[in-house]
Parts: structure tokens; C-alpha cells; sequence
């Protein structure tokens, strides 16, 4: 059987409608940190780069972790953050935090 999601736009609207990879809960700005990550239970901390950072996750670049692996995440001066692994892709890790960031804390860190 063959399901599709249709959306409808209000009449005499013509604004292009977003993909499904560019909608976000929260908006995405770009990073250039490194951060500290090791999954839960493990002892060893690895080294990433994290390139995009929201109030509910970032995206950090490694090899080194799995879909559904609880992660904490050091960023920057701040305590640990925990998460878990969303989707790997081409060596860039996506993780939803546990709870959110404060929009000016992804502010900050974004402009570091």
C-alpha cells in the first residue's frame, strides 16, 4: 500500500516547501568546537569537532559511536550534556540532548 503525506499551501501562495531534512524543531547554527564525548558506561572520551549546534542537539564529526548510543557531551566550559545518537551519516554523528540548551547558550557557543 502506498502512503504519502500531502501539504497543501493557501491559495495564491507559491513559497517552496521545505524538505524533509531542512525541517527543524529549532533552528541550526553552524559550530566550531571540540568537544569531549564518550558513551554511557565507557570510559573512553573521544575527541570531535561539533559543526552545528540547537537547543535540542548538535551534529559532531566521528566514527566512533552508534544509533541509540547515550552519550555525554563536554562543550566548551559547560557541565556535560546528555544525549543520544539520532542517525550517523558519512562520519557525522547527529545527538538529541536530553533536555534543551537555552537559545542564548547556542548563541554563545556557536560564536566561539
Amino acid at each position: 500500500m502506498f502512503q504519502a503525506v500531502v501539504e497543501l499551501l493557501p491559495h495564491g501562495e507559491s513559497a517552496p516547501v521545505a524538505s524533509w531534512s531542512e525541517r527543524r524543531a529549532s533552528e541550526r547554527l553552524p559550530a566550531d568546537i571540540t568537544a569531549n564525548v564518550r558513551a554511557r558506561g565507557s570510559g573512553l572520551r573521544v575527541k570531535a569537532e561539533v559543526v552545528d549546534l540547537s537547543v535540542e542537539g548538535c551534529r559532531f564529526l566521528s566514527w566512533d559511536y552508534q544509533v541509540g548510543d547515550d552519550v555525554l557531551i563536554a562543550l566548551a566550559h559547560l557541565a556535560p550534556i546528555c544525549g543520544r545518537v539520532r542517525w550517523i551519516k558519512d562520519g557525522s554523528v547527529g545527538v538529541e540532548f536530553g533536555s534543551k540548551l537555552h537559545p542564548s547558550v547556542v548563541k554563545h557557543l556557536s560564536s566561539l
